[in-house]
């Protein structure tokens, strides 16, 4: 049985959600509902995603700053992957254990890369990186590009998601690989099925 907090926090997620923003196509209440109707995921683990993220992103601003600002959260199906740079290893280790320590999380990826020489050029060619994917997936029809998360750190892609079929999947990596800049693309995408 649920605990009666947890209902209340993913009803004020859910709220927040419904109400905030749209995701970068759209906007609106209504809209809101829709694009998560069409994802993979129910409603119920866009839920629970949404606020395995908050509660990490939260922690991380909590306990340190450093953590919150370089590390990039991305939550599919309990899943979460940790991307960005920090200073040393025991900044990284930090961050895995705090994920491991928020209620649901079933993985850890952890793409956290060590690094003393960030520049503002490289989180700009990152960030042109990362829109130029997600703008590519978001025009291409066979792809319902809601379903994946994109990051760029360094010029190496991530992208996480639930592809549909192995076909949409290698679509998907194919048009990541073909972004002028990309280095690699490393992909956690896994492929619906009739269990998910």
């Amino acid at each position: 049985m649920m605990n009666f907090k947890l209902i209340i926090i993913k009803c004020i997620i859910l709220s927040s959600v419904l109400f905030s923003h749209c995701a970068q196509i759209a906007t609106g209440t209504a809209v809101k509902v829709v694009t998560v109707n069409q994802e993979e995921r129910s409603i119920g683990e866009f839920v629970d995603d949404t606020l395995i993220k908050a509660l990490i992103k939260n922690t991380y601003f909590d306990l340190n700053e450093k953590l919150f600002f370089n590390i990039d959260v991305e939550v599919s199906q309990g899943r979460v992957l940790l991307t960005g740079t920090v200073e040393n290893i025991d900044l990284k280790i930090e961050a895995t254990r705090i994920a491991w320590g928020v209620n649901g999380v079933q993985t850890i990826i952890n793409e956290i890369q060590i690094s003393n020489s960030d520049n503002i050029i490289n989180f700009a060619d990152d960030l042109v990186i990362s829109t130029k994917v997600r703008g590519k997936l978001i025009l291409n029809e066979n792809i319902n590009s809601l379903n994946y998360s994109v990051e760029t750190v360094n010029k190496l892609v991530y992208i996480i998601g639930i592809a549909k079929s192995q076909d949409e999947r290698d679509l998907v990596l194919s048009i990541a690989r073909e972004v002028y800049g990309v280095e690699e693309v490393i992909d956690y995408i896994s492929i619906q099925t009739d269990e998910i």
